[in-house]
């Protein structure tokens, strides 16, 4: 019998910068089908082979060495001196431990990856993983369920913060999990959109007002004046755009339409953009309790019909879904557009660009919370970031006893306290320092852009470029404390809005299939993304009219084999609850 692992109702948690788990325990998720070592911490401790305990240092007695994949962002492009002066000389000086990295760029991670592991050649730690659910059925990564009990601070982070529903929604047919996910204390919301501040003002729209509570609708009308005013005041001519986005085209769109359909998505109940990855399209329903087909609901129709009313009005740029990054941040910079897709990481660079094309005190920059559609939620609800994966060529290269101790390492490096420290902010005294009232500070010879740390004389260097430190290979998640140690007040002033005005969004039901079922679900579910993606961008350019074109759309979807993944996605949910 299937099981349904995971079915996570509301639980009411707003999303705050205060601690939002408490202290209080859970109970751990129960050991059937085979025995999950989602156990907590004393369980752990109590195990007699176990001599590395919760906040315990972790030391080699004798130097080793682990292989591992290493995403590199042509962003922040690995250097030497990561080596020799950075990251890795930290962690080898913390740890005794040297990192043997098989580099990867990160356009073709994914590819890379999953030929490797297919391989049975794949290093032994695997990170920035964001779907495992390929690799699991062809056994080239192990069960991490089975690990954790050796791993003190991972445990006891999802104990404390009450995660095991959070943590059942990595679980597989077998009732494990195979991802070791970044554990956040709570969920913070990270994509929004950068708007020029001055410019909406000067056209009469006070977005501080505005944002509480503005749907899509009339955030697109927003769009339309802001547009006008920029014309009569010669900014832009009457044929140009003044919203032409990032992360939606060739650099990282990956052709699904990028970060901006998946925020629009998640204002509409749907699965679009970066956000359809993995599930098809297919949505939960809670009112008829079965998943559906987003891809063809009205939701959609409704959500794509603003976009193309934005693209035809001369606002939104379709040249969004196919240019490159660069593109989009130089038309920003250049003051061409008044309004570009951010996130924390981004903001110093966007901060920056605009600066160096107007000059300081020309412009100014405002984040906005995100317009509403059928929803009041936030786009991102899970306290759970992408993750590790841990080959199976560890486990059998190393021997159990060696293993462990690699186990214990990474739980070291991505889940302690001490670990998350180091590969944020580097090594105290020399990249950073910590104030009497737990303040943190870059010192003088650095700025980070991965941290929204904005460089303040010519002499000094990016933490991250140089050194690697704040890097995405490492920085998955910790504590609101440790998560926020960065933010500047503007963005702590996000949150706090983000707070007030938005909901966080139940968890849906989340299935596993057995190996048939996922290799059946891929072979429909397959295709029919690519049609999904390849109408999603036509609608999205405004090439395909969505009300002319609605009817040939959803039947080209339902061909491919549309209603029998929902039939097997639904039998799936009805026999779990029934089992």
């Amino acid at each position: 019998m299937k099981k349904l692992l995971s079915m996570l109702l509301a639980t009411g948690m707003v999303l705050s910068l205060a601690a939002c788990g408490g202290t209080g325990s859970s109970e751990p998720a129960a050991t059937s089908e085979g025995g999950d070592a989602a156990a907590t911490t004393e369980a752990a401790v109590a195990d007699e082979d176990l001599d590395y305990e919760y906040g315990e240092h972790f030391w080699s007695d004798e130097p080793v060495t682990y292989t591992m994949m290493f995403n590199d962002n042509p962003v922040y492009p690995m250097k030497e001196t990561w080596q020799t002066e950075g990251i890795f000389k930290a962690i080898k000086d913390a740890t005794n431990v040297d990192l043997d990295l098989t580099i990867v760029d990160n356009s073709n991670y994914t590819d890379k990856v999953t030929l490797a592991i297919s391989s049975g050649d794949s290093p032994y730690i695997i990170p920035k993983i964001y779907s495992e659910a390929a690799y699991v059925t062809g056994g080239g990564i192990i069960p991490v369920s089975d690990w954790v009990q050796y791993m003190p601070n991972y445990t006891n982070f999802a104990e404390t913060y009450n995660m095991a529903d959070d943590i059942d929604t990595l679980r597989q047919a077998d009732g494990k999990y195979y991802r070791l996910a970044g554990l956040k204390e709570t969920a913070l919301q990270d994509y929004t959109l950068l708007v020029r501040k001055d410019i909406f003002d000067a056209a009469g729209y006070d977005v501080t007002e505005l944002e509480s509570d503005w749907t899509w609708e009339e955030f697109a009308d927003v769009l339309k004046g802001v547009k006008d005013y920029m014309v009569e005041q010669g900014m832009v001519g009457a044929d140009d755009y003044i919203w032409s986005d990032m992360w939606c085209g060739q650099t990282s769109g990956y052709g699904q339409g990028g970060c901006l359909l998946n925020l629009l998505g998640n204002s509409y109940n749907l699965h679009t953009g970066w956000g359809i990855t993995g599930n098809y399209g297919l949505v939960y329903d809670p009112d008829s309790d079965s998943f559906i087909s987003g891809a063809t609901s009205e939701n959609f129709k409704t959500a794509y019909s603003i976009i193309q009313d934005l693209v035809a009005s001369k606002v939104l740029d379709p040249e969004t879904w196919t240019q490159d990054d660069d593109t989009a941040m130089n038309k920003f910079y250049r003051g061409e557009t008044a309004l570009i897709t951010t996130n924390r990481a981004q903001y110093v660079a966007q901060e920056e660009g605009i600066t160096e094309q107007l000059g300081e005190g020309n412009f100014e920059l405002y984040r906005i919370v995100m317009p509403t559609g059928v929803n009041n939620y936030q786009t991102e609800n899970l306290r759970l970031e992408c993750g590790v994966c841990i080959s199976s060529r560890a486990l059998d290269e190393l021997g159990e006893e060696e293993f462990i101790k690699m186990m214990r390492f990474v739980d070291w490096l991505w889940y302690s306290e001490e670990g998350q420290t180091l590969t944020k902010w580097g090594v105290e005294g020399e990249t950073y320092t910590v104030s009497e009232d737990g303040t943190y500070s870059l010192t003088p010879g650095y700025y980070c852009g991965g941290l929204s740390i904005a460089q303040t004389s010519d002499d000094q260097v990016d933490m991250r470029e140089e050194l690697g430190f704040a890097c995405g290979n490492y920085m998955y998640g910790g504590t609101t404390e440790l998560l926020t140690s960065n933010f500047s007040p503007d963005l702590q002033d996000f949150y706090d809005r983000m707070a007030e005005y938005r909901e966080l969004r139940p968890i849906d039901p989340v299935i596993a299939f057995d190996e048939m079922d996922m290799e059946q679900a891929n072979l429909w579910g397959t295709p029919l993304t690519d049609t999904i993606n390849t109408w999603t961008i036509n609608f999205a350019m405004n090439q395909q009219n969505i009300d002319e074109t609605w009817d040939q759309y959803v039947a080209a979807v339902e061909a491919q084999n549309l209603q029998s993944l929902i039939d097997l996605y639904n039998t799936n949910y009805q026999e779990a609850k029934a089992g």
